[in-house]
């Protein structure tokens, strides 16, 4: 259905931009409208138009390019990466764009109609999941399995959340700035210099993770809800047990999922159980009153309020947060 809308809005777009084109005035007309569009909203028609999906890209991209680019954040805090629907709008600023950076995963297989169908021939794209290695979106032990087709299907799904580990933020800021200096040679040697710095934080902090998950008393993490930290996970070799995989649409465990948390706290004297941003926190609740470890929340750092961003939250600061959490659970 979501492919049928799109190819709607597609249509509709082409064919207001053939009726555009067949007057001349009417072209010159719209050129001004967008000189003066252009200065209202701060963009600069000279610069590179950047669309980025979620959050930690988007970051990426502000670290690199800074004002040498003209930066759109396309999902907003609200908006679920797994359940987004483009607006025409959205298509329009996409098929409009210079560089179009998505992750690449399953929940992105609605920008492949918009690319497609796009009249753009100067648009570039780049799926960040080819620039990484990725794990298949496997059931962790103690996770209980949805019911009918569709669990088969995901069962064979590749985690989308190669963002939660520094060594892929690393690979994938890296991506960028290659990305941005062949569209733009012009600034390449701003883009690489603002990389290279950039990349030894994102470094420099990854040690700090690989310190603290060294000197841990445990190495096992206990997520009663979702789970969008494998990658994370599997940089440090952490054992970890969730209620639901991935970021499944799930909210209810099991009453043999819940045992089996409960239980897992108690046999491994975990103090602490965790939970991620933007839970309703109702299945932690419940582990951590039969059990008595306390509960944590770890940042998945897909989504970022507006006014987190203006007040300074960047990818660094999500991650260095995690840290902090995790110096604790792990002890």
């Amino acid at each position: 259905m979501t492919k049928k809308i799109i190819a709607v809005f597609l249509t509709f777009i082409l064919i207001l931009t053939v009726f555009c084109a067949c007057s001349t005035d009417q072209k010159e007309s719209t050129q001004k409208s967008e000189t003066t569009s252009d200065s209202q909203t701060g963009t600069d028609s000279k610069k590179l138009d950047v669309i980025c999906t979620i959050f930690p890209q988007y970051d990426f991209c502000r670290e690199i390019a800074g004002d040498k680019i003209n930066l759109t954040l396309l999902l907003d805090s609200k908006t679920d990466l797994h359940s987004f629907e483009p607006t025409s709008e959205d298509i329009m600023k996409i098929s409009n764009c210079d560089l179009f950076i998505n992750i690449g995963g399953e929940s992105d297989d609605w920008a492949e109609d918009v690319i497609r169908s796009s009249q753009n021939d100067s648009l570039t794209v780049l799926s960040l999941m080819n620039t990484v290695e990725t794990h298949e979106e496997e059931a962790l032990e103690g996770q209980q399995e949805e019911e009918g087709e569709e669990e088969e299907e995901h069962e064979h799904e590749q985690d989308e959340h190669i963002w939660t580990s520094l060594k892929n933020a690393e690979r994938m800021a890296n991506a960028i700035s290659d990305k941005l200096c062949t569209l733009d040679s012009d600034n390449a040697e701003t883009y690489q210099a603002n990389c290279s710095a950039y990349t030894k934080k994102l470094a420099a902090l990854e040690l700090q993770y690989a310190d603290t998950v060294s000197n841990a008393k445990t190495k096992t993490l206990l997520f009663a809800d979702r789970f969008p930290f494998r990658y994370l996970a599997e940089d440090y070799d952490l054992d970890c047990y969730a209620a639901f995989s991935g970021c499944s649409a799930q909210s209810e465990a099991s009453f043999e999922t819940m045992a089996f948390l409960v239980g897992k706290v108690k046999e491994e004297n975990l103090r602490y159980i965790l939970m991620i941003d933007g839970s309703d926190g109702s299945v932690a609740e419940s582990v951590s009153r039969q059990s008595g470890a306390t509960i944590r929340t770890l940042n998945s750092c897909q989504s970022v309020p507006p006014e987190d961003i203006e007040n300074g939250v960047s990818y660094l600061s999500i991650m260095q947060q995690n840290l902090t959490v995790l110096k604790e659970v792990l002890g």
